[in-house]
């Protein structure tokens, strides 16, 4: 299946379409299904099936879909059948594919595509599996049943608008559902595929449809697991996503003889991989942009039959699938230093890369692997502080996540020192203010000196002389240290009592 999508898109360009004008909108909800489906059953898938033949003339669950697409979301037909010789590789050249008109310039159109997708895809695919759908393509993004797993996977550029699906949704069906033979239109649901015309060629006969008389069809919905298993075909089938990280599966077949004994060799781009033979293989960045196949071999007796799988699309990128916010831990003042705890990301990356940031902007030499602190500066005063985590993993897609911006608050100084006065508290003797050790150091240290608790005038230098005058009287000096980001502190020394000259 390596490129088969990539044909199909390219043929797309090549058909005929069926313009009609927009029908609209004629029901607000998602139309429901049949009131006789199982609580805890779902239809089997085989996976996707490309076209093998020519009978583009339009099957009856290809026309019910695309008539029910319209009749709830409104839009028009663009076309089912196309002619055999026309483009390659295509499910509409046996009816199985469909063209719903709608256009992404549209709010509207989109609005009404974004609702009848969610219906189609919620819950794994529940109502994609009950209806067969294979896969879905809208807006140059693809969603496929058999890779539910990895959701919406944009698509390349294929060189025009309708080659991109921008004025329509294709939609393309099983054979099961192509004829009408999935549990949304007989009730029952599929246990195993046909993927053929039913009742002919050995095939069981048509299941009957469900009557209907009205335009409601309760149902119960049902658990789709993510990863769900193709059922038991004629050749080997792989069940998961191929991206890196995850892990395949293969499902052997129904031409597996009683008791064989299975071996099994994992291929990318059909080459053997070393030490792939066991039933599941884990897919790493070495298989990336590489189609996966899986070799079964049943031996029974004498007896040793080999059949491969079809191939998966290219092996994508992986992706974590839990990527935190990060949170930035311990007081964001300047002159602290803060930690980042980036989360437990799942998918385990090779490398963390932190980068600190100030009003958005990376702070220069404040980034790297495993930078988990940094010490806030001046600069950083009353500005928002984030850090970024950028996660890598080979073969994965690289991802990043910021914290929540804080204000970075003014520092507070550490040691703020009862300053001392050196000298005799002597009338006609210099005194001298010691401040002490300050951390941290300030760029300037201011004095003031009071005497009995009123300011000194012009007494603001590190040196204070008293006068007879003051004999008797208290002297204090008040010490202010100044750094910028940082709080202004002031602090009084002890008073000194002046004495008189002997």
């Amino acid at each position: 299946m390596r490129r088969r999508l990539t044909a199909l898109i390219a043929a797309a360009t090549a058909s005929t379409l069926l313009w009609a004008a927009p029908s609209p909108a004629a029901v607000a909800k998602a139309p429901a299904g049949p009131s006789s489906l199982s609580t805890n059953t779902i239809d089997a898938h085989l996976g996707y099936m490309p076209q093998s033949g020519c009978s583009p003339t339009a099957k009856p669950g290809t026309t019910a879909l695309l008539k029910l697409l319209i009749s709830t979301w409104g839009g028009s037909s663009s076309g089912i059948s196309r002619a055999c010789g026309v483009g390659t590789t295509s499910e509409h050249k046996e009816g199985r594919a469909l063209d719903w008109h709608m256009d992404v310039k549209s709010a509207s159109q989109r609005k009404r595509v974004d609702k009848a997708l969610d219906w189609l895809t919620a819950n794994n695919g529940e109502v994609a599996y009950r209806l067969g759908v294979m896969y879905v393509i809208w807006n140059q993004h693809i969603w496929s049943l058999y890779y539910p797993e990895l959701g919406w996977r944009k698509m390349a550029d294929r060189g025009s608008y309708t080659a991109n699906h921008k004025n329509h949704v294709h939609i393309s069906l099983s054979w099961d559902g192509a004829y009408k033979q999935t549990s949304w239109w007989t009730g029952v649901p599929i246990t195993s595929p046909l993927n053929s015309k039913c009742g002919v060629g050995g095939a069981r006969a048509c299941l009957p449809t469900i009557s209907r008389t009205t335009r409601s069809w309760p149902y119960q919905d049902t658990e789709v697991p993510a990863s769900f298993l193709p059922a038991p075909w004629t050749k080997p089938g792989i069940g998961g996503g191929p991206q890196v990280g995850r892990t395949l599966t293969a499902v052997p077949g129904t031409w597996v003889a009683d008791g064989a004994t299975l071996s099994y060799q994992w291929t990318a781009d059909s080459k053997a991989i070393d030490g792939a033979t066991a039933s599941t293989f884990a897919v790493t960045s070495a298989q990336l942009g590489k189609a996966i196949r899986v070799k079964v071999t049943a031996t029974s007796g004498t007896s040793v039959v080999t059949k491969t799988s079809d191939g998966t699309t290219d092996v994508l990128k992986g992706r974590f699938t839990t990527v935190p916010t990060p949170t930035v831990e311990g007081t964001v003042a300047t002159g602290r230093t803060v930690t980042v705890e980036p989360g437990t990301w799942v998918g385990t990356p090779d490398t963390l890369t932190i980068t600190w940031k100030r009003n958005g902007k990376a702070i220069k030499g404040a980034s790297g692997v495993g930078l988990t602190s940094y010490t806030l500066t001046s600069s950083d005063t009353g500005e928002k502080l984030t850090v970024t985590v950028t996660a890598r993993r080979a073969g994965f897609v690289t991802k990043s996540r910021t914290s929540t911006s804080l204000r970075v608050a003014k520092g507070a100084f550490t040691s703020t020192p009862t300053p001392t006065i050196s000298g005799d508290a002597v009338a006609g003797s210099t005194l001298t203010a010691v401040p002490g050790t300050w951390a941290p150091e300030p760029t300037k240290l201011a004095y003031q000196w009071y005497l009995d608790g009123a300011k000194i005038s012009k007494a603001t230098t590190s040196t204070y002389t008293p006068s007879a005058a003051q004999v008797g009287k208290e002297l204090v000096v008040r010490v202010t240290g100044t750094l910028a980001g940082y709080t202004t502190a002031a602090v009084d020394s002890e008073p000194v009592t002046v004495s008189a000259a002997p």
